[in-house]
């Protein structure tokens, strides 16, 4: 069953702390179809309105936006799979250890996307596979930019 909504359910809101996986799908500026990529840094505010992600500065779904602002972002979490669609506006580059860029998401619809009679009973798990130390600096910097 699809149930719809303008904003982020409370639960989905408290799926998204945290390292949480998240499917970006933004339009190709050069081909015009679907492009898909992964990203991590995920926020969403309290109200379930905005969601904001971290990209580094170079990556093609920057352009992406900037040509076509709309976004959809593949979500498992609280129970099913979610497709939320919005609007998109990327910041300026900001300069911490790594060159990034905000991607800001105002939501426009949440849509439970999730098979019949099928319930996420495990959400994704992932590891990072580089220096520790620089894992925990980046997400500190990069968490503190997106709750900005």
């Amino acid at each position: 069953m699809t149930v719809s909504a303008d904003r982020l359910s409370k639960e989905l809101i408290s799926s998204l702390q945290g390292e949480t996986m998240v499917s970006l799908i933004s339009v190709n500026a050069e081909t015009k179809y679907p492009q898909l990529s992964v990203v991590s840094w995920v926020h969403p505010t309290p109200d379930g309105t905005t969601i904001k992600i971290a990209l580094g500065h170079k990556a093609s779904s920057i352009d992406n936006i900037r040509s076509n602002p709309n976004v959809v972002l593949g979500v498992i979490g609280a129970g099913s799979c979610y497709s939320v669609k919005g609007k998109a506006s990327v910041s300026e580059i900001k300069e911490l250890t790594m060159k990034l860029c905000v991607v800001t998401i105002e939501v426009e619809t949440v849509e439970n996307v999730m098979f019949y009679g099928g319930k996420v009973t495990a959400e994704p798990v992932y590891e990072k596979t580089y220096h520790k130390d620089l894992a925990i600096k980046l997400d500190t910097e990069v968490y503190q930019l997106l709750s900005e």
